[in-house]
Order: C-alpha cells, then structure tokens, then sequence
C-alpha cells in the first residue's frame, strides 16, 4: 500500500513537472494566435515569444506587449481579446496607430496599461481606453497627441480609477490649465510630465497640496524661467525624486528647490546656472544655500559652472553619484566627505 502511494505522488509530480515545462495553456495560446502581433510564432511555449511574459509557477500569461506597427489604417484595441488570460496584469502598446478601446469590462484585474505613441488625442478615445480598470496602478498615455481641452476628461476619471499610484502623461500639449483635472488622484506616488508644455508655476501649488503621497514628479523640458517653481513644490514634503532637467529654472526655485529635505534623486541638467549670474552657490550664513542633506543622486551636467560652486557639495553624505559632464570644472572635488561617490 506505501508503495502504491509512493507510485501515485510520483505520478503527479510528473504530471505537474509536464504541465510547467510545457509552457502557457493551450487556450492562452490559441488566443494569442489569433492576435496578428503573434499569429507568425511557431515555438510551442508562447511563455518564450517576444513580448509574452507568463508566471512561472502556473505558465499563465502575466504581460503582453505589442511593438511597433507601421499600419496606416486606424484601429481600436479590443480588450475582449483578452478576456482569456484571467491572470494578465500589465499590458503595453508602442507606437501603432490606436484611436481609442472597446471591451474594457473584460480586464477587471489589469494593474498596469501603457499606450505610447498612439493617436489617443480626444476625450472619447481617452475615456474608451480607461473604463472598466478598476484595478489599475500604473498608466502610461505617453506621446499621443492630447490636447488641453482633450485632457480635462481626466477631472471625471479619477474617482474610476481610485487605486492609480503611477501616472506618465509625457510628451503631449497640455498647458498648466489641465493640472486642476489631477487633483483627484490622491494615490498617486509617481507623476511624469515631461515636456507638456508647462510655462508656469499656476496650478502647481494647488495641484501638490492634493498629492500629498508623491515620492517623484518629473517636469523636465517645461520652461519655468518666468516662475518660482520650486515654492510651488514646497508642499512635497515626501518627495524623494524630482526632475528639473533643461525647464529654465530662476535663482529663486533652485533655492526654495534645496528646501525639499526628504529628496533623494535631483535632476537640474541643462538649465544654464552659470555662476557669473548664480552667485547663491558662495552664500554662506544661516539661511545660505545648502542641497537637501539626503541626496544620493544629483545631476547638474550642461551648466557651465566653475570650481567655485564645489564648494557646495559639502555637507552631503549620502551622495552616490554626481554629473558634472559639459561644466568648466579645472580644479579637483574633494571626495573625502563623500567616499562612496561615483562621478
């Protein structure tokens, strides 16, 4: 009888070995050939196709991603084709020629959606792509096209999408006008807006004080020149990662910027604080410039600055990394306070 046993668990381990070496299920792979992105792939184990990423424990499909596609016709993605893949979490578009979504009610545990590229620049198609995502986190609408007026949709979709902590909108024509239809989003701990054409600090100030869980936010390739941007942040006591880089930033938004304690990560590339004109970095005293003691990362390459402004770097412990590439450094940093620095 033991040894009958003993023959039966072997048996089923066997079984269970030969389901997981097999790969994804029959049924997720039968759908996934029907899909044009895949329909070409001949290997058995559609875990190993390009852009499939499954569990490794039960060979579920876990990712999609869809590549680029030169099509010149327009097309909806059709999230009823993958009602199948019960497990499916994150889903990622590149650079099609997608105008809007139907079928969301098929992706109820769906955590991350990525739509890059794409032609999603009205309201309609904006609200088609994100109904029935209750379980999203992360959205990524990077690059298509939005417009301000497009935009303000967002103001009616927060309260659908109550669990969103990552929101990129990088690379579309916005304006400060849309950042009051942010304001819903109160679980967001990572905000993009790259390049969306911010020309001030309107907006901002209101927009931080209901985003009090953000950890990062990145502005960079804005143009604040005309505005005190960092007094506009200075509600982001949390924030650990802030990006700046090439957004025109004025003497007084880098020193209301090193207020910022909790910060980690600083972007100020390309912004041109030439010490000729900057002379904050030499302001000793009390109330004189400092950099938030916790950075660790801080990037300052293409601002043709001099030896004079390392003396500013002292104090500052925790730094990993420093970028000084493109300045008109001669002299040599001293390391000695920071010995875990790479430059």
């Amino acid at each position: 009888m033991k040894m009958k046993s003993v023959t039966l668990f072997f048996l089923f381990f066997l079984l269970l070995e030969a389901l997981c070496c097999e790969g994804c299920l029959k049924e997720e792979r039968e759908a996934l050939l029907g899909l044009s992105s895949f329909s070409s792939n001949v290997h058995t184990d559609c875990c190993e196709w390009e852009g499939v990423e499954c569990n490794s424990s039960t060979g579920r499909v876990v990712q999609l991603e869809f590549f680029p596609s030169y099509l010149i016709q327009q097309r909806y993605i059709n999230y009823s084709d993958f009602s199948v893949f019960i497990d499916l979490k994150k889903l990622w578009f590149w650079n099609g020629n997608t105008v809007g979504c139907v079928g969301g009610e098929g992706l109820p545990n769906l955590e991350i959606l990525y739509i890059i590229g794409n032609n999603l620049n009205n309201a309609a198609s904006i609200v088609s792509c994100l109904e029935g995502l209750p379980s999203l986190k992360s959205l990524g609408l990077v690059d298509n096209g939005f417009n301000a007026s497009s935009f303000r949709v967002f103001k009616t979709l927060s309260s659908k999408l109550p669990n969103l902590e990552v929101l990129d909108i990088s690379g579309n024509y916005l304006t400060n006008h849309i950042l009051s239809s942010l304001e819903g989003f109160s679980s967001l701990k990572e905000l993009n807006l790259r390049k969306t054409g911010l020309n001030s600090d309107i907006h901002i100030e209101a927009l931080c004080s209901k985003l009090r869980n953000l950890k990062a936010l990145d502005l960079s390739e804005n143009n604040f020149n005309q505005s005190d941007i960092g007094s506009a942040l200075s509600g982001l006591s949390s924030l650990k990662s802030l990006d700046l880089g090439n957004s025109g930033l004025t003497l007084r938004s880098i020193l209301n910027i090193s207020k910022l304690s909790s910060l980690e990560f600083l972007d100020l590339n390309d912004n041109g604080l030439k010490e000729s004109k900057n002379i904050f970095w030499r302001i000793k005293g009390k109330d004189g410039f400092k950099w938030p003691s916790n950075l660790q990362e801080l990037w300052l390459s293409g601002n043709t600055l001099t030896d004079e402004f390392l003396s500013s770097l002292s104090g500052l412990p925790l730094l990993r990394f420093l970028d000084l590439t493109n300045n008109q450094l001669k002299g040599e940093l001293n390391t000695n306070a920071s010995c875990h620095l790479r430059c």
